[in-house]
């Protein structure tokens, strides 16, 4: 099944983009909005081929296997709807390849409509199934807060390895659950840092 992206048509993204100079997309966010993150995610999804921005769904064709030197750190971004909207996070993610291990963490987040959500999500160490393609799945969970409210939450990504265009990609679906509510579909995605 594909799950859509949510993704927005704004007049100056394309503008903005081009001028950004492809820099990879693996900076992560401080004090951004909602807007910017999620333009920052499209780009990285086009720069690597594996998402689309135009559907917002996963169109690049997942690894047999994790690739010999993909141990290290993934950042990205994860996206869904939550609340009633959109919340996207900066993720990062760790490969020990060695163990065939993956861990991770997201932060940052902003809402469409409340702003910021405060808070750190982690996802504790989970197995890289050796499957064709190899997968995983883990659960970032935690307490995000947003206008003195907290909210228990729980992202579960399940996973795949991508060659992005040269560039080791990590990617898949999101699945976003905010204080035990049912869950709202999203997707992620990662480039290794250099």
């Amino acid at each position: 099944m594909k799950h859509q992206m949510k993704y927005l048509v704004l007049a100056g993204t394309v503008a903005a983009l081009a001028g950004c100079g492809g820099g990879g997309g693996t900076t992560l966010s401080t004090g951004e909005t909602y807007d910017s993150m999620l333009a920052k995610a499209q780009a990285m999804g086009d720069a690597t081929g594996v998402i689309d921005s135009g559907s917002g769904t996963i169109v690049g064709t997942a690894l047999a296997d994790v690739p010999a030197d993909g141990s290290g750190t993934y950042k990205g971004y994860v996206e869904g709807d939550a609340n009633g909207a959109g919340l996207i996070g900066d993720l990062t993610l760790e490969v020990a390849l060695s163990r065939t291990e993956i861990s991770g963490s997201a932060t940052n987040f902003q809402h469409e409509v409340d702003g910021a959500y405060t808070g750190t999500l982690t996802m504790p160490t989970t197995t890289i199934q050796n499957t064709d393609p190899d997968e995983f799945s883990g659960n970032l969970t935690g307490t995000l807060t947003n206008g003195g409210t907290d909210y228990a939450t729980d992202i579960n990504l399940t996973g795949n390895f991508y060659d992005g265009n040269g560039t080791n990609t990590v990617a898949g679906d999101a699945s976003i659950s905010i204080d035990g509510g049912l869950p709202n579909p999203g997707l992620f995605i990662a480039t290794q840092t250099p």
